[in-house]
């Protein structure tokens, strides 16, 4: 046994040419593993960094579009167009005037329709509020407590306050179907904004 062993070894030394095959098989397995581990790591990790962005590209274009169903196509409504006037400073001035309702663009025909059928009441609400409105408000650059007064004066005097009860019934004939005439009457407010454009006051006497 001893005699075996040593004979081994003595292979060994006298053929150093073996055990450098050995050692150079044992590096290229060795390469060759760390290359397969490299590749399956970078192929994941591509595969990873394709997939991930689609997924939330898809979601956000999903909320996007979502978002831009549910917002109305809006249109402005002249509802005034004329002059105002104040004197609470003792000094009478008057406004050329425009006011315009900002509202749903399925809206936009009947409230036309209809704020040619109450010009007296429109006028008689915008000249409670310039008559007692201070020169300062009048005179700003910003008319956005002005316009807030305008839209609740139109709300309590039952201006532009509810859709017709015909609208429904007129979209259904001209659609086919009562389910089609209910899915095209807005919901929500009338009136989304209110936007005044006026010029400055001139002096008159009266």
């Amino acid at each position: 046994m001893t005699d075996q062993v040593e004979n081994q070894g003595g292979n060994d030394a006298a053929n150093p040419q073996n055990t450098t095959r050995k050692s150079a098989r044992m590096k290229t397995a060795m390469m060759t593993m760390g290359l397969l581990l490299a590749e399956a790591g970078l192929i994941g990790g591509g595969f990873m960094m394709f997939s991930e962005p689609t997924r939330t590209e898809a979601s956000d274009m999903s909320i996007l579009a979502e978002s831009v169903a549910a917002e109305p196509e809006l249109a402005e409504v002249l509802i005034f167009d004329d002059n105002l006037f104040n004197e609470t400073s003792g000094i009478g001035f008057m406004y050329s005037t425009k006011v315009y309702l900002e509202v749903d663009q399925r809206d936009k025909s009947w409230l036309e329709i209809e704020a040619q059928n109450a010009p007296g009441k429109i006028e008689a609400a915008l000249m409670s509020i310039w008559k007692s409105a201070s020169r300062r408000d009048l005179d700003s650059d910003e008319l956005g407590a002005l316009e807030a007064r305008v839209a609740r004066s139109l709300g309590n005097n039952g201006l532009f306050d509810r859709r017709p009860g015909s609208m429904s019934t007129a979209m259904t004939s001209d659609h086919g179907g009562s389910e089609s005439g209910f899915q095209m009457t807005p919901d929500g407010p009338i009136i989304h904004d209110v936007i005044v454009v006026m010029e400055l006051g001139r002096r008159v006497n009266r």
